[in-house]
């Protein structure tokens, strides 16, 4: 029991610093241009939201982690909107990555493979939606998964099926930088005026980082049982 009691203090404290780490980036590093980059993503009007996808699918494909836009979508577009276009541009980077891995790829990945026994492992054991479902589900790498994926016997209708468990991960880390874009607005309008900003509340404040806490929470949570049913999997 004090073993598990000292890995959750390790998990929840890990979380805070990085909680905190990506307030400081959008407080301190990119506060003073994010207010060109929201009038520019607004002057391009429909190709915004274009554009991000198309980046998203262009960057994912050479390895760059999707949170990296998931974040950036928070940020700039709100966590509704900026759910929708991450989980829009995953899904599309998903079957792409997916179809040049099959098609195009395939003999050189398969050869990476076979130099590295724990990932070929790996994908020796990915056939079924279910365990491609908990691995999105899990901290694994999306364009490794999705290039394992593509190599595997893995039809792709279960492949794009098992997809959909993208979406809390999106939901989750979206939700970290509207956040953190918030604070940091928050704290600048604050600093200015010594008052919240018009319009604003304390309850509205506390709904949006209680809100943070419960999606964060139920991701770390939900990564874990993920983690815990490959690894059974794996050895049964």
């Amino acid at each position: 029991m004090k073993i598990d009691l000292h890995n959750t203090a390790l998990r929840v404290t890990f979380l805070a610093i990085a909680l905190v780490g990506v307030f400081c980036l959008f407080h301190f590093v990119l506060e003073p241009y994010m207010t060109e980059v929201d009038v520019y993503i607004a002057k391009l009007g429909f190709w915004g939201p274009v554009l991000f996808i198309a980046l998203i699918v262009a960057c994912t494909t050479f390895m760059i982690p999707e949170s990296i836009f998931a974040l950036a979508a928070g940020a700039i577009f709100g966590i509704w909107w900026g759910v929708l276009w991450v989980t829009i541009g995953g899904f599309l980077a998903s079957f792409f990555i997916f179809f040049i891995g099959r098609k195009i790829l395939r003999a050189r990945t398969e050869h990476l493979l076979l130099q590295h026994p724990k990932l070929n492992a790996i994908n020796q054991s990915i056939s079924s939606f279910r365990l491609i479902a908990l691995l999105r589900l899990s901290p694994f790498n999306f364009t490794l998964l999705s290039y394992l994926s593509s190599v595997s016997e893995l039809k792709f209708s279960s492949y794009a099926f098992a997809s959909i468990a993208m979406v809390p991960g999106f939901l989750s880390t979206t939700y970290i930088g509207f956040a953190a874009k918030h604070a940091a607005d928050l704290a600048k309008t604050y600093k200015t005026t010594g008052e919240l900003p018009t319009g604003d509340s304390l309850v509205r404040e506390i709904t949006i980082y209680g809100g943070l806490i419960v999606a964060v929470s139920v991701s770390v949570v939900v990564a874990k049982i993920a983690i815990k049913t490959v690894k059974n999997s794996s050895l049964s």
